[in-house]
């Protein structure tokens, strides 16, 4: 049964917290980087939350290449590095299935030609309350 999301913004202390599944506790946390943690049910790998702290950072546009083009800013997910290789694919799978895939955007990053690093990038809720400019 989907579940409407409920967006809760704490703008003292910058801080969004959205619920998937509201009124359920989730029975893992993981955080992604320092501004994102992602709360699940750990037996059913399926999402109950996120909390995006720093939110306005999260979701500031960036100048690109010394341009006038805005673009979303990326953030690296480097709290995947200490996860075992199964936990980071359990992870991964969640961000990017629904209902994650519609806030957070992965990417990889290729830095050199051996090495890859996965990214991210946060779609603010499309309501005026979350506007940030």
């Amino acid at each position: 049964m989907d579940q409407e999301i409920v967006y809760n913004y704490d703008k003292e202390v910058d801080v969004l917290y959205i619920s998937f599944a509201p009124g359920e506790k989730a029975t893992t946390a993981v955080e992604l980087n320092e501004h994102i943690l992602l709360r699940f049910n750990r037996a059913e790998k399926r999402a109950i939350g996120l909390t995006l702290m720093d939110f306005s950072v999260l979701v500031q546009l960036a100048m690109m290449g010394g341009a006038m083009v805005r673009a979303p800013r990326s953030f690296p997910l480097t709290g995947l590095q200490d996860l075992e290789p199964e936990w980071q694919e359990t992870v991964l799978d969640i961000i990017t299935r629904p209902p994650v895939n519609q806030i957070l955007k992965v990417a990889v990053y290729t830095p050199s030609i051996a090495e890859t690093a996965p990214i991210v990038m946060v779609n603010a809720p499309l309501t005026p309350q979350y506007a940030v400019t």
